[in-house]
């Protein structure tokens, strides 16, 4: 069984996530704090970077998470800076025993409505959707 969590402020990440769903064959559900996970093969987790920190909802789902939770965890999301890696931020935060995959899928996301507006494109949802059945695959 794979499941997609995801925290989205803007819509951006909940396009994402919805795309990474279609592709693992599974749905997509908004984090909440009554979210809970157990028994997981892949867990997709979603989010975007704001000042170069995850959201802190994110941040608190993450350190919960058991190896119960999820066998393995593969991060999704997008950053208005090219830079950022939400792959090293979610790295940082998952405990020990929980296996972290080596791809992630990031887009570029919006700032101010201004940097990088347009995303997520056709082109990132596609490449999401790719990488949501690439990882359910394993």
């Amino acid at each position: 069984m794979n499941k997609v969590i995801y925290v989205s402020r803007g819509g951006h990440t909940k396009k994402l996530a919805e795309a990474v769903a279609r592709g693992a064959s599974c749905t997509a559900e908004a984090l909440t704090g009554a979210t809970q996970v157990t028994g997981a093969d892949t867990l997709f987790v979603g989010g975007a970077i704001y000042a170069g920190s995850l959201d802190g909802k994110l941040t608190s789902f993450l350190r919960s998470l058991t190896p119960e939770s999820a066998r393995r965890v593969a991060v999704f999301g997008s950053c208005a800076s090219p830079n950022a890696s939400i792959l090293e931020l979610v790295r940082k935060e998952v405990p020990g025993g929980i296996e972290v995959s080596s791809e992630a899928y990031q887009c570029l996301g919006s700032f101010l409505v201004i940097v990088s507006a347009g995303h997520p494109n056709a082109a990132d949802l596609s490449g999401a959707e790719q990488f949501g059945k690439r990882q359910a695959a394993l």
